[in-house]
Order: C-alpha cells, then structure tokens, then sequence
C-alpha cells in the first residue's frame, strides 16, 4: 500500500480518536498543571501510587514506572494486546470509519456502519433479556434455577445474564417498529420456519448468558434450556451461529472481566462452561475465562498467549474432561507457553467444588497443577500400566504420535526453542520407560517420514518471534528490532545521539541542517538511531519531522515507547535552538580527530623501520627501539598541530541542554 496513504488514513483515525477518552474508559484520570496532563493508575502494571500520565496537548501517554508509552496505537495494542493493524482496524470502527481496502485482511466483510448496527441490535437484545430476568414475574423460575447452582444475584448483574420467555415471537415482537426482521436475522437472533413461512425467535425458555469480544461488546448469546422446560430434549446449550461479529473459534466466554487479572498474575485459567467461569469469580478467582462449546484450537491459544505465558485447563474431573485436556494438548504444545492442567477429584466440575470447597481449596489444588505432558503420561500409564514390554510400547507409541501433531521446523525463534522442547521430551520419555534416548528419537524421525510418505502432514506452525505487546509476534522471518532502554549514565557519544533527538523533537525545522551534517550510521544507540531515520524520511517527504508525524510512522510498541521518552524529555528540558549548531560542531570535530588519529599512522606505516646491520645484539634492539620512539613523537607532534581551540570528543564543551 502507498505509504503516504497509509499514514493520512492512520493521522485521520489518530485525529478523530481522542486519547483522553480512549484511556478513561479503563483508568480514572484526575487533571494536572491546567488540564493538559492528566494522572491516573497504570493499568500495564500492578500500581498504586499514580504514575500514568496523559498529555492531551501531544495526544501521548506514558507510565514513568513500567515505560509503557505511545499515542492512541500504542494503548490499544497493549491494552488489548494486539498488533498494529488490528489496533488500527478497531480505532477506525471506534471513529466510525472505513478501512481502506488495501488494509483489510481478506474478502470484504460488513460495511462500519452495518457492522455498528449490528452491535446496536446485539446490545438491544441484551438488554431486553437482561431486565425480563431481573423483573418479570416470569423469569421467577430462570432466575431461582441460577440461584439454586449457586448464582448470585450479583452475578447476575455483573455478567449481564438474560432469559427468553417461552413464547416463539417475543423478541420479534419487541422488536417491531425498531429493527426490522433482516436486521435480527443479521445477529442469528431470530429464523425463518421452513415450509411454512414467517419467523421465530431462536432462544425460547432459555437462561443467556452474553458473550464479549475483548473490548467488551456483546456480539453472540449461549443459552441454557430451562431443565422444566418442554423443550428440555432438544440441544442443552444452544450458542448462537456464527457470522461475521461472531467466530466460536476466536472468542472465550468471560475475558472481558478476566483480562486485567490474567495480565498482572500472567495465568489464566481455563474452564468448559459459562457457569464455571462465572462461580470462580464469585469466590474471587478472576483469571478464569471459559469455553464456548468448542474444543480449544490454534485461534484459542494465539488469543490466551496475548495475556498470559501459564495457562491451567481446569476441566470437569469425568472422562469428557479428561479427553478434552488430552484434545487440548497438542494444540499447547508447540507453543511458547507453560501449559498445566488440573483435574478435580471425584469427577466434579468446578462450580461444584467451590461450592462444596471454596476458593482456598481450588486455589491450593491450582498451585499443585502439573505440566500438561506430565498429564498426559500419568494418563496412558494408568490406561496402560508400565510393567509388561507390550504397556511400555503402547505408551511410547500413544505419546510419540503426540510429538507426530508438531511438524518439525528448520529455523530460529520458536522453531529452535520447540526443537530443544522436544529434546527435553524425548530424555525425559527415555528416563521414565527405561528405554535408551537415541532409540525414541530414531523411532519418531521414522513415524515423522511414514507419515509424510502417505500424505499425513499436519499443518505447519507459524513459529514467530517477537515481544508481546505486552505479547504481539511477528512473523519469524520479519527482523525484530531490540531496542535498549537509554544509559543512565550515558558517554559524551551517547549523550549527543540523545542530545540530537531532543533538539530535533523540540525544534523539527532544524532537522535540514542535521540532515546534511549528521549519518544514521553515527548513531550506536539502536532506537535513537531509528528515530533519527524517520526524522530523515519524514524530511525527504517534503514534511516537517514533527513528534505527531514521526509517531504516524511507527508500528513497534518499543519504539513507539522510545519516541514518548524523548518527547517528553524535550518537553521538560526545552532545549535552545542553538544546541543542534554545538552538537553539528561537536560530529564535525569528532570526524576531524578520527582522521587525524588514522592518517599519521598510515603515513608511518609506509616508512619502515630501517633493519640495523649486524646481528641482532642489545645493542642493535636499542637502535631500533630509538627509531620506533622518534615516529612515536612524530606522531605526537602531527597531532599537536590540530587547529587550537578544538573540542574534542570527551572534553567538556557548552553544548548543555
């Protein structure tokens, strides 16, 4: 895509997306010196004393504990840990604006204002069956069926649960003179009879419990049948078809309220249903998010690894339970993530056992979760055993075939790291069945070809590397740029890189004259220098490098981070125009004291030291020693002839801030 488009679309979101709202609608702000600097409690880390800071004049941000900064990008991706692009498309829908076709991944999907209207339908219809629960005289039997599994009334409220009467138009109806039949078909709210004609709504006498996206909005409904219902021998829970706002595959029930405890305590627990979910936060374990009736899948993983590095599947204790811990397994496994599991004794499901237990004896039993493939061992030895030949084969096979769903990967990143997990797999396999390691490793290598040669090849993995934003990757084969945090105790080299940026941040129309005087190459600090180069492209473009027109530029958390940092320090430290011609003389000179310190020695290099006849007696070492002394002190005296009145590199000039 043209770049310049790019960035007016990007400076059209940015422009229509006031930061101070964004970041209100997740932190408390108060205003300080006059309202251009708002303060409020960091949601990237655990804070108690205020120390994010908005700049409403820069449109930027920035916590001066964890470093979290950037503009309206930046707090999005981090809050929701996303990539750019997907921080883009979300505050473009905030701002009621169309992505430009060259951004959008795919086919086209729904237009921003069919997609807001179907947000708009969604939201209606919860609230419609939000307040039946809690009012109608009706819902009695709903709303004591969900007391009687331990549902509190707070719940209730706080997970917005709903209930369909059993009538079959009675949303319809409700909807009638505001959204049209085509508009409730849109959200699979309602169908059409077959043969018969007409509609009917696709809920009727069940408890709903909404569904979330990560920013919180209610897109789809999972209904639970009443168990005195006539209709209690049709499907138990019914979710609601997928379309476009609505993917069961990329979505957990109740993240929305976990997602800030998961990021602090980095483990998320994962349960199979919605009234699991909801009991663990009732007895005050916020980390918990649950299943949408669906096994977990490769969308799941990338979802729960934005926020987390462990993740416990805490499955009913049955044996559904244990086959979808074992299902869930492989899809963990590749991945860079502390997977663990835990079942719960008796077979009992999780709202059950807190119920019966409480919160202190789930969270004990949690600490003690063990690593998925110790899991999956104990299982097949208890399946097995382990005291005949044929049981030890039989477990060797069942979990090679395992390793068998992660194809092997050439390369770095998380295909090196999956590598040396698997190497700690197969010793840890060879020491536990007393079967030698080299054996195993052979025997897959095997099963891996005969698989390949009949056409069995599972799906490649997209290994990335990368830093989370918090979590985002990147693509393995994209460079990842490591920026370093800038030296609290910086060299006069290092000091005039940072000295360069901030007069350049603080006075964008001088950068011609650095332009023409200073390389990127002289830069060390990786960041500085990167920031130094889009100041030179921004400039090429026949624009002025300013803060805002370098931040439209960037797509890295980091450097977005690193751009603030200096802004900021530009800001405090105003520095005066004529910094940049000290700092240009300052390069100048360093440049001349590199050339002197070189050219003499070349110069010297081409006099060789003249052999002294004879053998090579003390008295001869001396001569030659002499002549190396008298180039030295040519050399000292070729220096000494620099034009006076030169800093140097090192020395103390009054280039200061």
């Amino acid at each position: 895509m043209n770049r310049l488009l790019n960035d007016d679309f990007k400076e059209q979101v940015r422009s229509r997306t006031d930061l101070l709202s964004l970041v209100g609608e997740s932190v408390a702000l108060r205003p300080q010196r006059g309202g251009r600097d708002y303060v409020g409690l960091c949601p990237f880390h655990e804070d108690h004393n205020p120390s994010m800071h908005v700049y409403t004049d820069r449109q930027s941000f920035r916590c001066w504990v964890c470093d979290a900064g950037g503009d309206c990008f930046s707090f999005v991706m981090l809050r929701d840990r996303v990539e750019f692009r997907e921080a883009l498309e979300l505050l473009a829908n905030r701002a009621g604006l169309e992505m430009p076709k060259q951004l959008r991944p795919g086919p086209a999907g729904p237009t921003v204002d069919a997609k807001q209207k179907m947000y708009q339908v969604v939201a209606w219809a919860e609230q419609q069956f939000h307040e039946f629960l809690l009012e109608s005289p009706t819902a009695l039997r709903a709303r004591k069926y969900l007391r009687d599994r331990g549902i509190s009334d707070e719940s209730m409220v706080r997970f917005r649960l709903g209930f369909h009467p059993d009538e079959w138009e009675w949303l319809i109806g409700r909807a009638r003179g505001k959204y049209t039949i085509a508009e409730l078909a849109g959200v699979k709210l309602v169908k059409e009879r077959e043969g018969r004609g007409g509609w009917y709504d696709c809920f009727v006498d069940r408890v709903l419990f909404p569904i979330r996206d990560a920013q919180r909005r209610p897109v789809a409904f999972g209904g639970r049948v009443m168990p005195d219902s006539r209709y209690a021998d049709g499907p138990k829970y019914l979710n609601t078809d997928e379309y476009p706002l609505f993917l069961k595959s990329k979505l957990v029930y109740g993240l929305d309220e976990a997602r800030e405890t998961i990021s602090k305590s980095d483990t998320v627990v994962v349960t199979e249903g919605y009234t699991d979910c909801i009991m663990a936060h009732q007895f005050g374990l916020k980390n918990v998010v649950g299943t949408l009736g669906t096994a977990l899948n490769d969308n799941h993983v990338s979802l729960l690894k934005r926020f987390a590095r462990r993740v416990i599947l805490l499955f009913d204790g049955d044996v559904a339970g244990q086959k979808a811990t074992e299902r869930a397994l492989v899809k963990f496994l590749s991945q860079e993530i502390d997977l663990r599991t835990l079942t719960l004794p008796g077979g009992q499901d999780p709202a059950d056992f807190l119920m019966a237990q409480g919160a202190e004896a789930l969270r004990g039993l949690l600490t003690q979760s063990v690593e998925a493939w110790e899991y999956k061992y104990r299982l097949v030895v208890e399946r097995y055993g382990v005291d005949s030949i044929d049981s030890r084969h039989r477990i060797l096979q069942e979990m090679l075939e395992i390793l068998l769903e992660v194809p092997a990967a050439e390369g770095a990143g998380l295909a090196a790291k999956w590598r040396e997990r698997e190497q700690i797999i197969l010793g840890r396999l060879a020491q536990r069945l007393k079967v030698g390691e080299a054996f195993i490793r052979d025997r897959l290598r095997d099963l891996r070809q005969a698989r390949q040669q009949r056409g069995e090849i599972p799906r490649p993995v997209e290994f990335a590397t990368g830093n989370r934003p918090g979590g985002t990757t990147a693509p393995a084969t994209t460079p990842v740029l490591t920026i370093p945090p800038l030296p609290k105790f910086p060299t006069r080299d290092e000091q005039a890189e940072l000295d360069l940026l901030l007069a350049l941040f603080a006075h964008p129309e001088q950068a011609e004259l650095a332009a023409r005087e200073v390389s990127p190459a002289e830069f060390q600090h990786v960041g500085l220098r990167r920031l130094y180069e889009l100041c030179l492209l921004t400039l090429a473009g026949g624009q002025s490098p300013s803060f805002e027109r370098l931040t439209l530029q960037i797509e890295d958390l980091a450097l977005s981070r690193l751009a603030v940092e200096v802004d900021e320090r530009a800001r405090q430290a105003a520095p005066r125009p004529e910094l940049l011609r000290h700092l240009l003389e300052y390069y100048r000179r360093k440049r001349e004291l590199e050339m002197h310190s070189t050219e003499p020695v070349h110069e010297l290099a081409e006099e060789p030291i003249a052999a002294v006849p004879g053998p090579a007696t003390p008295e001869a070492l001396d001569e030659m020693a002499k002549q190396r002394l008298r180039r030295a002190m040519k050399l000292h005296a070729s220096r000494a002839r620099r034009p006076s009145g030169m800093a140097q590199p090192g020395e103390s000039n009054d280039a200061h801030v």
